[in-house]
């Protein structure tokens, strides 16, 4: 695996718990939800509002396919089950 700038996700892929994709699909944002890349910065505990409905980050996980490393964020809903 390189280990040069280049090689590094610019941003986080979303990943949702059951309960946050059920209630993304009932809203009608799934499709939006998973489309967006976090920044590298966004971590545990954060909370991410997706058209007026908020989403905790529930986890980081870094992952190497292929000598390709990926950010995998895990978003929960209700947020207000994350940490604060």
């Amino acid at each position: 695996m390189s280990s040069s700038p280049a090689s590094l996700p610019r941003g986080g892929r979303i990943v949702l718990t059951a309960s946050a994709k059920a209630f993304a699909d009932r809203a009608g944002i799934l499709a939006v939800l998973v489309g967006v890349a976090l920044p590298l910065e966004c971590m545990v505990g954060d909370w991410v509002t997706v058209s007026g409905s908020d989403f905790a980050v529930m986890r980081r996980r870094w992952v190497l396919v292929d000598e390709v490393v990926s950010l995998e964020i895990t978003l929960d809903h209700p947020a207000g089950r994350g940490l604060r």
